[in-house]
């Protein structure tokens, strides 16, 4: 029975009232997700700054299903929460079609995500400066990840249980808004995973919060500790500013375009038309208009006003504004491949909410207490180099492969194979609870395991750096069409090789002490629907099972435009004035591990840039 249906109170949803109902601003951002509302907060606190956030979704501060980590399952596909975006058919992939989950509702994705608080490497970061961006580099960024977090320490109950002393607490912010901390709720499975990779020799050699420890860890979540509650962009940015007279905030505000004018020989960006209860408000951006609508959003909105490619502006009516067919290009997007392992009786998944009383008593306990298993998310990681999982001998066959030839596409690559055996090719996670692979088209029954019997434990094997690359682009003048978003999935045959080994080595952790005493024939009898991988029938399994890990960036690349970009390396969009974009579409690589924090820090370092450009 899935989470939702077990729970008949109805919970208040709290409607932002607007603080003003002026129509001039001197910044307006098109989205209030992760990255707008970072802005908004950091632009406002200069209280002769004037701030219009326009977003799509609601307010929803109070909801339980937000706030509460192990509800989180909830909210996928419900359109109260979530844009549920689809991918066209994946050609590559047994043409499957994929859910590509958005938070629709202030405070963006980091409203419905997993809670991960995990972190890129110094190389993932630096690489972005030597594609173009001069200023770009680990140590350029690093303040702003401190910046950002404000990390609890964790008891020496939980830091012993969970072996948490890889944590060096300066690295971390001790002030920033969003509040990080490990789980004080746990099985005995999350006990065992870091001890499991130490004993495969894989124990994590650092702290991964500097950018290079690999190895088997429990990370960190972006959980409020003294409320066991979400800490995301809408309770930690907006709503302890949300009483500024000089911050607007305009929600169930889906944008239509930005409004573009010449003024002479210059093409300037001087505000935002929304559409909300079916009547279209202009906005009037003084200063400037920043885009903040997500991978999927963003180059919807810029194609929308006319800037992009202009064969597809032309297809659609559009008024070609700046030729730049660089819009929409290069969607990078983690993937991961599951195995699914019955556990030995006794031991706890959220599989056993199932039954009805047990998940009666654990909302019960959580609404009482705020603790057991709602109150946390889960908090099992690895990052580990393809030399570490397949060993110093192999060299995966390097393929040639067509898309080389796109523009810029050639660096990104050089840069990836050069990493390749030394960065993080792998994430390997755990999920406390079955899923059902065939359901890719369909979040909510992906994770709502429909075995009717049984306990299981999901490993997660995730491929950090895809060479595949693909795109988001407009079928429609019509801003509530979605658009065509295709992320061209194994397109390039170096991403199903690594994989492979990914896999391999993803099914040995199962069958390794002490994970391996808490599972079923250690590690060996798997969820009905999986079977033991091998040599011979990984690359089928992959193309199976293979899922998003819901990561898009790239759309809007920060790179030289010559290079395939959109932005330059302070946001500005080529060709137009007083435009910025903003968000996960401008990383030009995809870094490892889970990326909400690294958006959190691209933005607090834009919010600098713009305070040093009034």
């Amino acid at each position: 029975m899935h989470v939702s249906s077990l729970l008949t109170t109805s919970w208040v949803i709290f409607a932002i009232s607007v603080a003003s109902q002026a129509t001039s601003f001197d910044y307006v951002i098109a989205g209030g997700g992760t990255a707008g509302l970072v802005l908004a907060a950091r632009l406002t606190e200069n209280p002769d700054i004037t701030v219009a956030v326009v977003e799509a979704g609601e307010s929803r501060l109070d909801d339980l299903f937000i706030l509460a980590p192990g509800l989180l399952t909830a909210l996928y596909t419900d359109p109260k929460y979530d844009w549920d975006f689809h991918t066209v058919p994946q050609s590559n992939v047994n043409n499957k079609v994929y859910s590509q989950p958005r938070g629709k509702v202030l405070g963006g994705s980091s409203a419905i995500n997993f809670l991960f608080w995990t972190h890129p490497s110094q190389k993932d970061i630096n690489n972005w400066g030597y594609l173009g961006n001069a200023n770009w580099t680990w140590n350029a960024l690093k303040p702003y990840f401190k910046k950002s977090e404000e990390y609890v320490a964790p008891s020496l109950q939980v830091e012993t249980d969970l072996q948490t002393q890889f944590i060096v607490p300066g690295s971390h912010g001790n002030s920033g808004p969003i509040k990080t901390g490990f789980p004080d709720w746990y099985s005995e499975l999350t006990e065992a995973w870091p001890r499991t990779y130490a004993n495969r020799g894989l124990a994590v050699n650092g702290d991964p919060k500097d950018g290079l420890a690999l190895g088997g860890y429990t990370n960190l979540l972006n959980l409020d500790l003294s409320s066991h509650t979400r800490s995301y962009a809408a309770t930690a940015y907006y709503a302890p500013n949300s009483g500024r007279p000089n911050l607007s905030v305009f929600t169930g505000a889906l944008v239509k375009k930005i409004v573009i004018t010449n003024v002479g020989s210059q093409v300037v960006a001087t505000g935002i038309q929304f559409l909300k209860d079916g009547t279209t408000t202009t906005l009037v951006a003084t200063r400037e208009v920043i885009v903040s609508a997500g991978a999927y959003g963003s180059p919807q909105i810029l194609e929308l006003s006319g800037i992009g490619k202009p064969s597809l502006l032309n297809q659609h009516g559009i008024p070609v504004v700046v030729n730049n067919p660089n819009v929409g290009e290069n969607l990078q997007d983690h993937v991961y491949v599951p195995l699914g392992f019955e556990v030995n009786p006794g031991i706890f998944t959220l599989d056993s909410f199932r039954d009805g009383a047990v998940f009666g008593a654990a909302l019960e306990e959580y609404n009482v207490n705020k603790t057991g298993p709602i109150s946390v998310s889960g908090a099992s990681s690895a990052l580990l180099s393809l030399r570490q999982i397949a060993g110093n001998s192999y060299v995966p066959p390097l393929v040639a492969n067509a898309a080389s030839s796109i523009i810029g596409l050639g660096a990104q690559y050089a840069l990836q194979l050069q990493d390749l055996f030394t960065e993080a090719v792998a994430q390997e996670l755990t999920l406390g609870a079955g899923i059902t692979p065939i359901w890719q088209n369909n979040t909510k029954k992906l994770f709502g395991n429909e075995i009717p019997t049984g306990n299981f434990l999901s490993l997660l094997g995730v491929l950090e750096h895809p060479f595949s690359r693909g795109s988001s682009h407009i079928k429609s003048s019509d801003p509530a069409v979605y658009p065509d978003i295709d992320p061209n999935y194994l397109s390039h045959p170096l991403d199903i090789e690594i994989l492979s080994k990914i896999v391999l080595h993803l099914q040995t952790i199962a069958t390794t002490a002490p994970l391996s005493n808490l599972l079923k024939g250690n590690g060996t009898v798997y969820q009905p629907g999986y079977h033991k991988i091998t040599a011979g029938n990984v690359k089928s399994w992959i193309k199976t099972a293979l899922q998003s890990e819901f990561h898009p960036s790239g759309t809007c690349s920060m790179l030289p435009k010559i290079k395939g970009g959109v932005v330059d390396e302070r946001f500005k969009v080529y060709g137009v004035k007083k435009l910025r974009v903003v968000d996960a579409s401008v990383f030009p690589l995809l870094v490892r591990a889970n990326i909400q924090s690294l958006v959190y820090a691209v933005a607090e370092r834009a919010a600098d840039f713009i305070k040093e450009d009034q």
